[in-house]
């Protein structure tokens, strides 16, 4: 299907964000923390990180990733049209491509009950990512340094925490406060990010998969344009 996800049914998904957030503590929620208290499996996949670093650099070696604005257009207007992602697992939904692209990314996405999304997001040199906030209140994101240039790090804010990439190192975000990052060094800055459903407890826990579930819809939009078929 086409349109844009982050824009579908805004009331609805406005009352469920609402929801979510009153029971993750409001404004005094995390902005930035270490992943492995809400997502102690990170360290599975960081146990392969010289096997996911080599998928990753292979696959950007040899295709020229897709940029947001041919995925998600809308959304893209807003964030920035030149980001590049490539989406290996999406709303539940493996990218039969990424078995070969990046099998240690999808097999970790597909074996982790908590994991949404898994994809792989390239900031290339002079790209910004606008001042924007995430569109769903149930997921959190976890991000995992591939490569990030040494001179002039980009610097990611959320809110008013801040945060440096380094090469092997992670970070958990809630992306429902505004965040923004500039790439304004000579390099490729390179990251794995993956999406969990928010801890909330077994009420609205239930509510959240319901909710995703829903979501699933759009997978096949953001894989194909990841593929280059749209």
């Amino acid at each position: 299907m086409k349109g844009s996800l982050s824009v579908d049914q805004p009331g609805v998904r406005n009352a469920i964000n609402s929801y979510f957030l009153r029971t993750s503590g409001g404004e005094k929620r995390f902005r930035i923390m270490s992943p492995y208290k809400l997502f102690p499996e990170a360290r599975q996949l960081e146990s392969q990180f010289d096997q996911v670093k080599s998928e990753v650099l292979a696959l950007v070696g040899r295709r020229d990733l897709p940029q947001y604005r041919d995925i998600d257009p809308v959304r893209a207007a807003e964030v920035s049209d030149n980001w590049r992602l490539y989406y290996a697992y999406m709303l539940g939904v493996a990218n039969p491509k990424a078995r070969e692209d990046c099998p240690t990314i999808l097999s970790f996405a597909e074996r982790t009950p908590k994991v949404v999304n898994a994809m792989i997001s390239v900031l290339e040199p002079g790209v910004k990512l606008n001042a924007h906030n995430g569109p769903y209140a149930g997921i959190l994101r976890y991000h995992l340094a591939i490569m990030v240039p040494r001179r002039n790090p980009p610097r990611l804010r959320v809110d008013t925490e801040h945060y440096t990439w380094r090469e092997g190192e992670s970070v958990l975000i809630d992306d429902t406060f505004e965040h923004e990052v500039s790439n304004e060094s000579e390099e490729d800055r390179i990251v794995v990010i993956i999406d969990i459903r928010r801890p909330m407890g077994i009420l609205r826990d239930r509510v959240n998969l319901a909710s995703l579930r829903l979501k699933r819809k759009w997978s096949g939009q953001f894989i194909n344009g990841t593929n280059g078929d749209i």
